[in-house]
C-alpha cells in the first residue's frame, strides 16, 4: 500500500512535500516524492490524504489505562488525598469487569488521538487484553506494591505469579509478541520498601525486564525520603510501618539501592537537585515527562532545560486521566514548551528554547527511545514498523499551513486525527474504530459511572 499525503514528516529527517510512504505487511519500506513512489510501486494501491500530513503514530510513554474512568471524579483534591481517594475507587467500588471498560475506553480515546505506543503500569493487569483488543503497541509494566519490608519476599512471589499469569492470557492472541512487551514497576519510593526495590530490581535484571518507577513527583515524597515527615510519614504510623528515612533525594536513594539503569524508566522527576542530573546521566535511564498532569496536581515543572543539557532519553507522558483529564499529546507538547525553566536566564550554558519539531521529537522518537524501541518504531523510517497516523490540516483552526510542524504543535488537536495505522493495519478511519465496538462499551462505562456516583454518595 502507499500512503501519500499533502506532507510526510519522518521526523528523523527533514519534511517531504506531496510525498508517499510505502507499506508492506506490517513495515515501511521505502518513502519519497509521491510521484516517484507511484511510478516505483505501479501495483501498490494508493491511499490519498491531499490535505493531510502523515507522521509516525505517537508514544504516549505515560499512561494509565485502567484509570480512565476517573476523569473528573477526583477533583480538587491534595495530592496525598487524591491518592487515597484514588486507591479506595480501584479497590473498593470497581470490579475487575469495570477495569477492563476503563482501559478499553483509555484504548479508544489513544487511538482517536493518534497514539499508537502506550508505555502502562498497570495494576489489575487489564490494560493486556485493552491494548491487544484495541490493536496498539505497548510496554506495559505490572505494578508491585509493599513498603512493609518484611513483605518483600511475598510480593515478589505475587509480582512473579502476575506476569506467568499475563504471559498465559497473552498467549491467546499470536500477534502480542510483536506488539506488547511485559515489564515490571515498582511504583515509588512511598510505596514500595528498599528491599523490595532489591528484589524486584534483581529479578527484572534476570529475566531482561523494563522498569518504570513514579520518581520526585511531590512535596510529600520528598519529605518522607529527606527527613521522615508529611503526611505520607503520617500513614506509616497509622499502619504500622517502621521508616528509616535516607535523608537524600529519591534519584539518589534508588541510585544506593542499585536500582537505576539504560532499561528504567522514571516518571515525572519534578523535585530533583542538581546533582540528580548527572547520576540519571551516568547511569543512562530515560524520563518520561507527563507536563499537563504535573500541572494539574500541582506538583510543578520538571526541569527540562537541565535534562536536555545533561542529554537524558525523554519522552513524552499523559498520565492517567485522572489525573490529566485529555489524552492528547498535541496538548501535552504544548504544555512541554510552556516549561519555565527555558525563562530562566540564570544558565549561561543552558541550550536553547525548544521548538516544534523538539516538542515532535518527544511525542515520537523521543517516547520510542525512552521505552526502549526506537530500533522499530518512532520514526517513518524504511525498515521499521508502519505505525502511522494521517491529521487533518484543512480544518479552520489550522489555515492556513506554513510550516506543519509548527501547526501540528501549536495548533493541532487529537480530534484532528483521522486514520491511525498500526503495524500495517488500519485501526481509525475517519472516525471509525475497526477493533472495539464502541456502542456496548459506552453503555458499559455509564453503568460504571452510576456505579461511582452512587459508591461516592453513600461515603
Amino acid at each position: 500500500m502507499i500512503l501519500s499525503g499533502r506532507w510526510v514528516v519522518p521526523v528523523s529527517s527533514p519534511v517531504l512535500e506531496k510525498a508517499a510512504i510505502v507499506v508492506e505487511g506490517s513495515q515501511i519500506v521505502d518513502s519519497g516524492p509521491a510521484q516517484t513512489i507511484r511510478e516505483r510501486y505501479p501495483h501498490h494501491p494508493v491511499r490519498d490524504f491531499p490535505d493531510s500530513v502523515l507522521l509516525p503514530g505517537l508514544v504516549n510513554a505515560h499512561s494509565h489505562l485502567e484509570l480512565t474512568v476517573l476523569r473528573g471524579y477526583l477533583e480538587g483534591l491534595d495530592f496525598w488525598t487524591w491518592i487515597q481517594a484514588l486507591t479506595r475507587a480501584k479497590y473498593e467500588f470497581l470490579s475487575r469487569e469495570d477495569l477492563l471498560h476503563s482501559a478499553l475506553l483509555g484504548a479508544v480515546e489513544a487511538i482517536h488521538a493518534g497514539i499508537t505506543t502506550v508505555g502502562d503500569p498497570m495494576d489489575i493487569g487489564v490494560c493486556l487484553e485493552a491494548v491487544l483488543m484495541a490493536g496498539l503497541r505497548g510496554v506495559l509494566y505490572q505494578e508491585v506494591f509493599s513498603p512493609k519490608p518484611e513483605e518483600a519476599d511475598r510480593a515478589l512471589e505475587s509480582l512473579q505469579t502476575k506476569l506467568q499469569e499475563l504471559e498465559v492470557r497473552a498467549g491467546h492472541w499470536p500477534e502480542w509478541q510483536g506488539r506488547v512487551r511485559l515489564g515490571v514497576s515498582p511504583h515509588s519510593p512511598y510505596t514500595v520498601s528498599g528491599p523490595l526495590f532489591r528484589n524486584v530490581c534483581a529479578f527484572a535484571k534476570s529475566k531482561n525486564l523494563p522498569i518504570c518507577i513514579h520518581l520526585a513527583e511531590s512535596e510529600p515524597e520528598i519529605q518522607l525520603l529527606q527527613d521522615g515527615t508529611g503526611p505520607i510519614q503520617d500513614s506509616y504510623r497509622k499502619r504500622g510501618i517502621v521508616w528509616d528515612p535516607p535523608c537524600c533525594t529519591p534519584v539518589e536513594y534508588l541510585r544506593q539501592l542499585g536500582i537505576l539503569g539504560p532499561s528504567t524508566l522514571l516518571v515525572h522527576c519534578i523535585r530533583l537537585v542538581p546533582s540528580d542530573y548527572a547520576i540519571l546521566r551516568e547511569h543512562g535511564v530515560s524520563v518520561a515527562h507527563c507536563p499537563k498532569s504535573n500541572w494539574r496536581l500541582g506538583h510543578g515543572f520538571m526541569n527540562l532545560k537541565e535534562m536536555w543539557r545533561h542529554g537524558i532519553r525523554l519522552g513524552l507522558g499523559s498520565d492517567s486521566v485522572a489525573s490529566s483529564n485529555a489524552m492528547d499529546l498535541f496538548e501535552e507538547m504544548r504544555f512541554a514548551l510552556a516549561n519555565p525553566t527555558f525563562f530562566d536566564k540564570s544558565l549561561s550554558d543552558a541550550p536553547r528554547r525548544p521548538s516544534a519539531a523538539d516538542a515532535l521529537r518527544l511525542a515520537t522518537l523521543g517516547g520510542a527511545e525512552a521505552l526502549g524501541l526506537s530500533e522499530g518504531i518512532g520514526s517513518l523510517d524504511a525498515g521499521k514498523q508502519a505505525d502511522v497516523i494521517a491529521v487533518d490540516l484543512s480544518k479552520p483552526h489550522l489555515l492556513p499551513v506554513f510550516s506543519p510542524v509548527d501547526t501540528l504543535v501549536y495548533s493541532a488537536r487529537a480530534s484532528d486525527v483521522h486514520f491511525v495505522m498500526v503495524a500495517g493495519e488500519v485501526l481509525l478511519d475517519e472516525g471509525r474504530i475497526s477493533t472495539i465496538s464502541i456502542s456496548p462499551l459506552y453503555s458499559q462505562i455509564q453503568r460504571v459511572r452510576e456505579k461511582l456516583v452512587n459508591a461516592h454518595s453513600q461515603s
